[in-house]
C-alpha cells in the first residue's frame, strides 16, 4: 500500500513537475544523472529538449514513455545515443524519410525538424502508440509527417500483431508480428504478451499508392522482421539505394540473413556504437550495440 501510495505521489501534479526539474537541475551540477533516478522518477508532462539546430523538440509523457523519459534526464540524444546523432545528420539531407516501427514518434520528429523540407512517412499500427504519435506531432506543430497505420512486411493482408498489455505498461516499449520473438521465455514466463489484429502493408505498396519520389533514409526497429521490412521494399532499395539504420537483436538469428539480401543490393556496414560507426564486412551480432547502418557504395 506504501509503495502504491508513493508511486501516485510520485506522478501527481505539481509534485512530479517539481521533483523532477529540481533533480534534473541538480543532476547537472554533478555532471551525471544516476540511472536509478531515470528508473525510478518518470517525467509526467511535456518534454523539452534543444536540437542541434537550435529548434526545441516536444514529447509528452504520462510517465509511462521510455523514450521520453530519456530525452528529458539526457538530452535530445539520450535515447540510443549512438545511432541519434547518424540518423539526425542523414534526416538532414534526405528528402524522403521512412520511420518502421515508428511507436510514439521519437525518430519521425527529429527526421521532420532536421529538414523541414522533407517528407516524413510513419509506420506504426498500435493504438496507443498511434495516439501517443499524433499528440506528439500536434505538439511540435509539424506538417511533413504522414502517419501510415498499419505493420510492415514482405506481403500485405492482416495479421496477428504482439506487444506488452498497454494498461500494465503504458506505451508498450516492444511490439511486432514475429510469434517467435514474442514467445521467448521472458514474455511467456511473466504473462505480458498481448495480440491484436493489424493491417500490414509493404514499403513498396505504399509508395507506390503515394506516388513517392526518391527515398533517402530508412529506420527499421520492428523486434525481428526487419528482413521481411526490406523484402517488401527491394524495388525501392534497387532504384534509390537509400541509408539503412535497422536493428539487429542479439541471439535471434536475424543477422546473416539480412547480409545475404543487403550485400547483393551493393551496400557495406556499419555497426552503430559509442566510438561512432565501425565498418564491418558483414552484419553480425553484438551483444551491447544493435543498431546498424548500411551505406550503398554509390552514396
Amino acid at each position: 500500500m506504501v509503495r502504491s501510495v508513493l508511486r501516485k505521489l510520485r506522478g501527481s501534479q505539481p509534485f512530479n513537475y517539481v521533483a523532477t526539474t529540481v533533480v534534473k537541475s541538480l543532476c547537472g551540477l554533478r555532471g551525471a544523472t544516476p540511472e536509478s533516478v531515470v528508473r525510478r522518477l518518470p517525467r509526467v508532462g511535456t518534454v523539452h529538449t534543444r536540437l542541434p539546430d537550435g529548434r526545441t523538440l516536444r514529447l509528452w509523457s504520462f510517465g509511462d514513455d521510455f523514450v521520453a523519459n530519456e530525452v528529458f534526464w539526457k538530452g535530445w540524444d539520450g535515447y540510443e545515443p549512438e545511432t541519434t546523432p547518424v540518423f539526425y545528420r542523414l534526416a538532414r539531407e534526405a528528402g524522403v524519410v521512412l520511420d518502421v516501427g515508428a511507436h510514439v514518434g521519437y525518430y519521425s520528429l527529429l527526421a521532420a525538424m532536421a529538414n523541414p523540407a522533407g517528407r516524413v512517412l510513419a509506420f506504426e499500427p498500435l493504438p496507443k502508440a498511434v495516439e501517443r504519435f499524433r499528440l506528439n506531432v500536434r505538439a511540435n506543430g509539424l506538417s511533413n509527417v504522414e502517419l501510415v497505420e498499419c505493420a510492415v512486411g514482405d506481403s500485405t493482408g492482416t495479421a496477428t500483431f504482439f506487444h506488452m498489455p498497454t494498461d500494465a505498461a503504458g506505451v508498450p516499449s516492444s511490439s511486432g508480428l514475429s510469434a517467435r520473438f514474442f514467445g521467448l521465455p521472458f514474455f511467456v514466463e511473466s504473462g505480458v504478451t498481448s495480440k491484436t489484429e493489424v493491417n500490414v502493408c509493404t514499403l513498396d505498396e505504399v509508395l507506390a499508392e503515394r506516388g513517392v519520389g526518391r527515398v533517402g533514409l530508412i529506420k527499421v526497429d520492428t523486434e525481428t522482421t526487419e528482413q521481411a521490412v526490406f523484402e517488401g521494399a527491394l524495388a525501392t532499395l534497387e532504384r534509390d539505394h537509400p541509408d539503412l539504420i535497422f536493428e539487429v537483436l542479439p541471439g535471434q538469428g536475424t543477422a546473416p540473413a539480412l547480409s545475404r539480401l543487403l550485400e547483393p543490393l551493393g551496400y557495406t556496414f556499419y555497426l552503430l556504437r559509442d566510438t561512432g560507426p565501425e565498418r564491418r564486412d558483414s552484419i553480425e551480432d553484438h551483444a551491447e550495440w544493435w543498431n546498424y547502418l548500411a551505406r550503398h557504395e554509390g552514396r
